[in-house]
């Protein structure tokens, strides 16, 4: 199994989301749609096959729109259809307010595991960066969006933020067996270095 990570930045210095490719010998799969279809295709030649959203903040689903009506099956929270529509929930109103609509959105529940051509993908619900957040489990990696970074998480004030449920998923996800993360920004981390990460900041959470 191959992955690649593909970076796109709205700003000198800011927002420089990681987009991931999961690719195996049959298919690939996207973790996030921040770049685009073209950018995809021109580093593998394997069939996109499905589409994961971790969130629908506007730098992760940029390009979403551009995947829609392509037999590319796109998923996502219970929630994100919803957000992804609202310029106060996707965020876009700090930049350029924009509801980013697709044809459908397959929802997941927390848990529900899904097989795309032998890519075994889990979703593990966990709000308090937005509602709308999720985390996917592939074998031994974590790809987290933005609840978790290599030495930091997901603020907590937006409009559809919250310390207790960032807590709690904070907590589910320490409990979680990993090998690597893969967050929505930032550099590859791993399991170790979440153990220490994890405890430090809900330490912080837990004294506001």
């Amino acid at each position: 199994m191959n992955i690649y990570t593909l970076k796109v930045q709205w700003k000198e210095g800011e927002l420089n989301q990681n987009t991931y490719v999961v690719e195996n010998d049959k298919c690939c799969i996207l973790i996030d749609a921040g770049v685009s279809y073209s950018k995809i295709k021109s580093i593998t030649n394997k069939p996109i096959k499905a589409i994961f959203l971790t969130h629908t903040h506007f730098d992760h689903i940029k390009y979403i729109e551009e995947y829609d009506n392509k037999d590319i099956k796109i998923y996502g929270s219970i929630d994100a259809e919803k957000s992804m529509q609202d310029i106060n929930l996707n965020a876009s109103y700090l930049v350029n307010p924009k509801s980013y609509k697709i044809s459908n959105i397959n929802k997941l529940k927390d848990n529900e595991i899904v097989n795309i051509d032998g890519i075994n993908i889990k979703c593990i619900y966990t709000p308090g960066y937005s509602t709308d957040s999720v985390c996917y489990l592939i074998n031994d990696m974590l790809f987290s969006g933005d609840t978790l970074f290599s030495v930091a998480i997901g603020r907590t004030d937006f409009v559809d933020s919250s310390d207790i449920e960032m807590i709690n998923s904070l907590s589910k996800l320490n409990n979680l067996h990993y090998k690597d993360l893969y967050p929505g920004h930032g550099r590859v981390s791993n399991k170790d270095e979440q153990n220490l990460n994890i405890k430090l900041w809900l330490e912080k959470l837990k004294r506001r």
